[in-house]
């Protein structure tokens, strides 16, 4: 039992750790400055999907975080949902969001 309270805290210090970093942090001055109230950052293994919300507007790219390129775009309008919000959230996936198959339409074994 004398355990536990360490390891809550030092398990509590490691995901605060793992889910700020500078890539995140980037993203998130950058869409601030272009006046977006709400963002939501999912860090995956090795993609970042980030929402984010301005006024109506609805805003998903998903990155690759060893490069920083863009693998997907999309702009729509938010809905009833995402309308009024506002803050900066952060989590975690064990997994990414687009996969190889995504791209590549000459490997499928749908035949």
């Amino acid at each position: 039992m004398k355990y536990t309270i360490p390891l809550a805290t030092a398990f509590a210090v490691w995901m605060g750790a793992a889910q700020a970093d500078d890539f995140s942090d980037k993203i998130v001055a950058n869409l601030q400055d272009l006046g977006y109230g709400y963002i939501e950052i999912k860090n995956g293994i090795s993609q970042v999907k980030v929402e984010a919300i301005r006024g109506t507007e609805k805003l998903e790219v998903v990155y690759d975080r060893a490069t920083g390129q863009i693998l997907k775009r999309e702009m729509e309008r938010a809905d009833g949902d995402d309308l009024g919000q506002s803050g900066v959230d952060i989590s975690t996936r064990n997994r990414d969001f687009l996969d190889d198959d995504d791209d590549d339409d000459d490997d499928s074994d749908d035949d």
